[in-house]
């Protein structure tokens, strides 16, 4: 609430400078009328800044200053409207006004100050609105000093972190080296070279992606997923850079309802590529045939097709041991035929069946065509990565168990799994993890624990587990 009425005061001192300054630019004339012009151009550009600053998303997370800026600058407009209005009736009426202001006007002290103070007064009153309005767990962005709190007999260090922009994916190569693919459209190596699980050097090894969201290593390519298209890369020569790039899948659904996209990739036991694409729409009837399902298909890029329907946007899949397909599923931002939000989704997902999308959400009714989640998540949690634990070093209640990243929440899930005699899944999900910033990948390492990588301090994590067995 606070912040919302700064906001709304610094809007109408800039909107209101806005028009005076056209006001003296269009009435005055010579030195005036250059004061004029200089207060509406200082007043449009911070208007613009607080503008970009109040509307667009930090990579594909949120703005620096979280306010409704649309709204508020409605309701200034309509402030100034009626300022204005009385200010009107005042200088109709009153010659001794018009005396005072046109007196106060002739001191160049005082127009030089307000030429000064506007611009260091907004700038201000930003950089403090951008620290209010960062919730207090998304201040502490050094990923050493974070709180993070982890189930009994585990414990947590920052595996990787520095040289690379905000992480998007993590997959362990066949070199044993860990590939990192970031907000910026870079690929990266980091290579622990002394073996003491903390990686030393972080090189490129591959960019110019768009929105790269996905990575995963296959008979000697690392498979890429970017905006609208899956490339296979190698390196050859064994420099340290892909050199050999090839197109698998391209013209897939991308960004046009941002940031909904193709995302994170797994490699089936058919050996086939499996991987989510978003949905067109926030909740409405989808009208393209690739958009809002799990899609399919091999290395070489042939037999694309659609595996499961009606997901809104599984940002990551993953399989079990028994071959089974599982992700989670991120709901619109609202539910049109209820009053609470719906809720995002831990899914089974078997092939040509329909999990609800953008007709329901959670537990649809008993003869409504589709399929129910095993796992509702509070509404917005936004599940994002996904792995199966396949390692040993965790006891063994772990294994083959889920772990899911909660990129809203800071928090990572931990879903036991089990199959019914039916052949169908039931689950039951616990926190692991909290206490990350914003948390969008988790893979099993070659040396059987986790890494998470956290977008929003630009690290990776690396659990591991010493209690008792």
């Amino acid at each position: 609430m606070g912040l919302s009425l700064a906001t709304l005061a610094l809007l109408t001192l800039l909107v209101g400078t806005a028009a005076g300054g056209a006001w003296l630019a269009v009435r005055q004339r010579g030195g005036w009328r250059v004061v004029g012009v200089i207060l509406l151009l200082e007043a449009l550009i911070l208007l613009a800044a607080q503008y970009l600053l109040s509307t667009f998303p930090i990579g594909i997370g949120e703005p620096l200053i979280r306010v409704p800026f649309l709204a508020l600058l409605a309701q200034t407009l309509g402030i100034l409207l009626a300022i204005g209005a009385v200010l009107a009736l005042l200088l109709l009426v009153g010659r001794r006004i018009r005396y005072m202001i046109d007196q106060q006007l002739r001191r160049r002290w005082l127009v030089g100050g307000l030429l000064l103070l506007l611009p260091v007064l907004a700038s201000a009153s930003m950089a403090v609105m951008w620290k209010t309005s960062i919730p207090l767990r998304e201040r502490e962005r050094d990923p050493s000093k974070r709180d993070i709190s982890l189930s009994e007999g585990f414990g947590w260090s920052v595996y990787a972190q520095g040289t690379m922009d905000n992480p998007t994916a993590i997959a362990f190569g066949p070199d044993g080296r860990l590939y990192i693919a970031d907000i910026a459209g870079d690929l990266w190596v980091g290579t622990d070279a002394n073996n003491d699980f903390s990686i030393d050097t972080i090189t490129k090894w591959a960019g110019g992606f768009d929105l790269l969201v996905g990575v995963i290593w296959h008979q000697g390519e690392l498979f890429a997923a970017s905006s609208g298209k899956i490339e296979a890369l190698r390196d050859s020569d064994g420099d340290g850079v892909a050199d050999q790039r090839r197109i698998v899948v391209e013209g897939l659904p991308s960004l046009i309802l941002r940031p909904h996209s193709n995302n994170g990739l797994a490699i089936g036991p058919d050996g086939r590529l499996y991987f989510g694409v978003g949905s067109t729409t926030d909740g409405q009837t989808e009208s393209d045939p690739l958009a809002a399902s799990i899609l399919s298909v091999n290395p070489d890029g042939s037999d694309l097709k659609v595996y499961a329907r009606g997901i809104g946007n599984s940002f990551d899949v993953a399989f079990n041991q028994a071959g089974a397909l599982f992700g989670g599923d991120n709901g619109p931002s609202r539910d049109p035929n209820s009053s609470e939000d719906p809720p995002d989704e831990f899914n089974y997902y078997a092939e040509a069946q329909h999990y609800g999308y953008p007709y329901y959400f959670g537990d649809p009714p008993k003869n409504g065509g589709t399929r129910s989640a095993l796992v509702s998540f509070p509404a917005h949690s936004v599940p994002t990565g996904v792995t199966f634990y396949a390692g040993d070093t965790y006891p063994p209640a772990y294994r083959d168990s889920a772990f899911i990243t909660l990129w809203q929440r800071g928090e990572i899930a931990h879903i036991e799994v089990g199959s019914t005699s039916s052949g169908d899944y039931l689950a039951r999900s616990t926190t692991f993890g909290s206490g990350f910033l914003y948390p969008i990948d988790v893979i099993t390492g070659p040396d059987g624990n986790l890494y998470v990588a956290d977008f929003g301090t630009s690290a990776i994590y690396r659990i591991t587990y010493s209690g008792a067995r």
